[in-house]
C-alpha cells in the first residue's frame, strides 16, 4: 500500500512538474521575480475589458414617468409658426446655395470664353506669319490615291 501511496505522490509530482515551473536552485529574489513574470501571462483581462460588470452603477436607470401631452406640446400654434419659419429659413439658405453656384458656373463660363478670344486672337496672329506653302508632307493625303479612286467608285455604285 505505501508503494502504491509513493506511486500516485510521483504521478501527481510529474503532473505538478507539467503544469508548474520549479525553480531550483535559484536565489529568492530571482524565482520571485520568475513568479511574477509568469503570473503576468496567465492573469485575467482587467475589469475594463470586460463587456459587463457586476458594479451596480452598470446597470439600467428606472424608466421616468412620462409627462403629460399638454405639458410637453405647449402652444400648438407657436410650434407651427416656429416649424414654418425654419422651413422658410432652411428654404433661403439652400436658395442662397444655389445663386452662389450659378455665380460660379458663369464666371467659370466668362474665364472659358476669354481664354477661347485670348487663343483665336493668338492664333490669328501666328497665322499671319506662317508659311504659306506649307509641308508637302503634310499636305499630301496619307492614303494612297489609288485607294481613294476606289472608295470613290464603290460609293458610286451602292448610290
Amino acid at each position: 500500500m505505501t508503494e502504491e501511496l509513493d506511486e500516485n505522490v510521483l504521478d501527481s509530482l510529474s503532473d505538478i512538474e507539467k503544469h508548474y515551473t520549479i525553480f531550483a536552485g535559484s536565489s529568492e529574489d530571482d524565482v520571485s521575480y520568475a513568479k511574477v513574470f509568469w503570473s503576468s501571462l496567465f492573469l485575467q483581462p482587467p475589469l475594463e475589458s470586460r463587456l459587463v460588470s457586476a458594479d451596480i452603477r452598470q446597470r439600467l436607470k428606472v424608466a421616468k414617468v412620462p409627462q403629460s401631452k399638454c405639458d410637453r406640446l405647449g402652444n400648438p400654434e407657436k410650434t407651427d409658426d416656429i416649424q414654418h419659419n425654419t422651413y422658410l429659413k432652411q428654404k433661403q439658405e439652400e436658395k442662397q446655395r444655389y445663386m452662389e453656384m450659378a455665380k460660379k458656373r458663369d464666371q467659370i463660363i466668362d474665364l472659358l470664353k476669354s481664354l477661347r478670344n485670348e487663343r483665336i486672337k493668338k492664333e490669328m496672329i501666328s497665322l499671319q506669319h506662317k508659311s504659306r506653302k506649307g509641308d508637302p508632307e503634310r499636305l499630301a493625303p496619307k492614303t494612297p490615291l489609288s485607294h481613294l479612286d476606289e472608295d470613290q467608285k464603290e460609293v458610286m455604285k451602292l448610290q
